[in-house]
């Protein structure tokens, strides 16, 4: 009787027994179980399936019909040189006419009606529909038949081994979970998909709500262009985006885009790590319309790095729509820009991104790139680039609403910060060593000086200086049109002109020179408005690098400055260049002296020793004050001065000539009037000859 002629019933396999149907002419099955060994890739049937046919492959199985219905044999494996992979129990189902899908389905060849099925379950095993898992074959059919045989949604596990992708796999409404064995950044073991699609996505996700990635590692081949995993609307419906996608401890290497995500609503990256990327950007979130946003996303505990070889690869771009954007205990590493908020899309802006923990380093744009949104928050975030850029940029556009708390920020070829936005908070951070690119070593060489036809002075260096206007140049061994000397503001012409803004010839150029770039701790430009910048440390970091001019510099007019230490820059504390109005603080700051208020006296007339009362502040009640500066002058004679309080001297006598002296005092001397109040006078001591005393002492409040 020939394998075709051949069917299998339960009542048959019930009284041949597997020996019975063997001695039946069964070539085609695999020989008495007594008989197969047992081990890791052949293991003994389970106790409920001892006594039930054994099948060695799918060859074999679509070679047996299985009759009225209702037999069961048990398949040893998918392939027959595989014993133990993907084989399994199966039944015969005599009325389906199902297609054949290659993993839980199959036909038997000659058989129009009835198919041999795999119990139902919602966790398939890829290894059913063939996978063998060396990842040296195109597997994306058998992906694909996987994914397509979970209709309502489920999971298919994979791994050990390689599932390779040729072709885009797309998941289509259901909520499918791919489970590896776990994480790894080896390409030799745990699960891996290597995805080898070219210019094309490796997964795309429609309309799902629900499944995800666990537990496994994307691997790219020669990718040119695509994303390894893309989101996207099915439909125009209400529910036709994607909702609750998980992606958790998965690693992505090798790509060319890592991820995309449009019309995705809460989505969550869980302990992920993105790794050599060498396209346009690892991860960008682009939402065209409302119907397209991503919004929520969460990043936790992941690590995104394009790579140290990719310094043109961005990392994470939010471009259009879409908001709370979080990113918690996440490091953004090397390639370009770190984050970078945009909208190329003409609709609506992005918005809502928040970053605690983790950080910022190594990259060779800006690490904080704020263009084009609103409501950004970071906050106990490390921010720190390799490249000549600054750290954070903040440009006009983007529509308000950022704070900086507990930061760090340092280490930037540029500013530590560049704001020209409005509504910027700056509390509470360290903000040191950056201008890194201020040193000779990055100077250009002047080959020209002349006047701008505008009665100011045009530069030409020696090579693309890559600076833009506004920034700050310092020219420095300039012969001949020595006036070019100094730090100028400047109008950039071209790659190797710029015009320096109020500077004057000053005689005819005879060679020499060198430009350099300088930079700040801060630099608020003339539009930056409504910003505090309080209470931050703005200089000198114990290590590193520190060429910090300043650690701030302002151009804007609504602005409150307070309580900084600005102690440790190379130039001064700050620089005000712009124009200021009724509403700007500039106040309470460490690092220059502080006048909080002034004891004035005038004595008309002749001037002998005694004492004088103050016409601004006679008796100190309940406060505490230090005097940090005596300013005073006589129309004639000398004399010496002192304050005393309460009937006691207070600090040091000051003499007094007809010049007008101000001496900041090198040691600060302090009256407390907390305990009980103070008179407050002035003595005059060794008076000669003195007429008209004016004398005043600055004091800064203490408490």
């Amino acid at each position: 009787m020939s394998t075709g002629d051949r069917t299998i019933s339960r009542r048959g396999l019930s009284a041949l027994g597997v020996a019975g149907l063997a001695a039946a002419g069964g070539a085609a099955l695999a020989p008495p179980a007594a008989a197969a060994p047992t081990g890791p890739l052949r293991p003994a049937l389970p106790g409920r399936l001892a006594g039930i046919e054994t099948i060695a492959s799918v060859d074999d199985l679509r070679a047996v019909p299985g009759g009225a219905g209702g037999a069961q044999v048990y398949l040893l494996g998918y392939w027959a040189d595989l014993p133990g992979v993907g084989g399994g129990a199966l039944f015969w189902d005599a009325d389906a006419t199902d297609s054949d899908d290659g993993g839980t389905v199959f036909a038997v060849t000659g058989t129009a009606t009835g198919r041999w099925r795999r119990e139902t379950s919602t966790t398939i095993d890829l290894a059913w529909f063939g996978w063998r898992g060396a990842g040296d074959v195109d597997d994306s059919e058998r992906v694909q038949a996987a994914v397509d045989a979970l209709p309502l949604g489920g999971v298919i596990e994979h791994g050990p081994g390689k599932v390779r992708i040729e072709t885009t796999i797309r998941i289509e409404r259901s909520p499918i979970t791919f489970r590896g064995v776990g994480p790894t950044d080896s390409l030799d073991t745990a699960t891996q998909f290597v995805i080898a699609t070219g210019d094309a996505d490796g997964f795309v996700l429609s309309g799902c709500h629900g499944g995800g990635f666990r537990d496994l590692q994307f691997q790219g081949e020669d990718l040119t262009g695509g994303y390894m995993i893309r989101t996207e609307r099915i439909g125009m419906e209400q529910n036709d985006g994607n909702y609750m996608i998980t992606v958790q401890n998965v690693r992505f290497r090798l790509g060319y885009n890592g991820v995309l995500l449009r019309s995705a609503n809460t989505i969550r990256f869980l302990n992920c790590v993105w790794n050599e990327f060498h396209g346009e950007q690892v991860i960008l979130l682009n939402g065209e319309s409302d119907t397209s946003r991503a919004d929520p996303v969460e990043f936790v505990e992941c690590a995104i790095a394009a790579g140290t070889a990719n310094r043109g690869t961005d990392n994470v771009i939010i471009d259009g729509q879409g908001g709370s954007i979080k990113f918690i205990a996440t490091a953004v590493l090397f390639g370009h820009h770190g984050i970078w908020m945009r909208n190329t899309t003409g609709t609506g802006l992005p918005k809502f991104l928040y970053f605690e923990g983790g950080g910022f380093e190594n990259g060779h744009g800006v690490p904080v790139l704020l263009e084009d949104g609103a409501q950004a928050l970071f906050t106990n975030t490390y921010i720190s680039s390799d490249g000549a850029d600054d750290n954070v940029r903040i440009h006009d556009t983007f529509t308000g609403m950022a704070t900086f708390t507990g930061c760090v920020i340092r280490g930037a070829g540029r500013h530590g910060m560049d704001i020209a936005s409005s509504h910027i908070t700056i509390t509470g951070n360290v903000i040191g060593n950056n201008a890194r690119m201020a040193h000779e070593a990055f100077s250009r060489a002047v080959t020209a000086l002349a006047d701008n036809g505008a009665g100011g002075v045009r530069v030409t260096v020696d090579a693309a200086h890559g600076w833009e206007t506004g920034d700050r140049i310092r020219v420095e061994q300039v012969n001949g049109a020595v006036g070019a000397n100094g730090t100028w503001p400047v109008t950039v012409v071209d790659d190797t002109r710029f015009d320096l803004e109020g500077a004057a010839l000053g005689g005819a150029y005879s060679g020499g020179g060198r430009a350099i770039r300088t930079a700040t701790g801060i630099n608020l430009r003339a539009g930056a408005e409504k910003v505090i910048v309080a209470g931050n440390l703005l200089g000198r970091l114990p290590e590193g690098l520190h060429r910090q001019d300043y650690g701030l510099i302002n151009a804007a007019s609504d602005v409150l400055i307070s309580g900084n230490d600005l102690v440790g820059n190379l130039v001064g504390p700050y620089l005000l260049t712009g124009t200021q109005n009724a509403q700007s603080r500039i106040v309470g700051n460490k690092g220059l002296e502080q006048i909080d208020g002034r004891l004035t006296a005038r004595v008309a007339g002749p001037v002998a020793d005694g004492l004088y009362d103050f016409s601004t502040l006679l008796y100190l009640d309940g406060q505490r004050i230090r005097v940090t500066r005596v300013t005073r002058v006589l129309g004639a004679g000398s004399c010496n001065v002192r304050l005393e309080a309460g009937g006691a001297t207070a600090g040091t006598q000051s003499a007094t000539t007809t010049t007008l002296q101000s001496t900041a005092l090198t040691s600060p001397f302090a009256v407390d009037g907390v305990s009980a109040p103070k008179r407050l006078q002035v003595r005059v001591l060794n008076a000669s000859g003195a007429q008209d005393l004016e004398v005043q002492f600055g004091y800064q409040l203490v408490s």
